[in-house]
């Protein structure tokens, strides 16, 4: 089902995170998920690892560095830069999705109200093939 394992999720917001962690164990019992609080953990937490994530989840709106800021970083790194980088949002403006995908976002979507419409969007964003391709908004 999921080509990828090993997933970081930048987030702040604690709900998020365990809503985000339920949803994931349903679909994938055995992938690993490694949280951090913001863009500035999630940043610290990929260079002092041995095992760079599948792919990476972030909020945009986080204290510190946030998920825009944190997107920059990663896709300016040759070590990190072909990760696939989902932004994970409650915000749907234009701008900010504008300025993810001008900035190497490989998807953006809002995040759903309901557990089962999570749990569905994951299933389907962990089973593309990211390698080179950007999702588009509307999905």
């Amino acid at each position: 089902m999921a080509h990828f394992k090993n997933i970081y999720l930048a987030e702040d917001d604690t709900d998020d995170v365990e809503f985000f962690t339920e949803a994931l164990h349903d679909i994938c019992p055995g992938c690993i998920l490694t949280v951090s609080g913001n863009g500035e953990e999630l940043l610290n937490a990929l260079q002092h690892s041995a095992n760079k994530p599948d792919i990476i989840f972030t909020d945009v709106n986080m204290p510190g560095t946030n998920g825009i800021e944190a997107l920059i970083s990663l896709k300016n790194n040759s070590v990190l830069k072909s990760i696939p980088i989902i932004i994970y949002s409650t915000s749907a403006n234009p701008d900010s999705v504008k300025s993810a995908y001008d900035n190497g976002a490989n998807h953006y979507f809002t995040k759903p109200s309901s557990f089962n419409a999570l749990t569905e969007k994951l299933k389907i964003i962990l089973s593309v093939n990211w390698s080179g391709f950007t999702m588009p908004a509307a999905l």
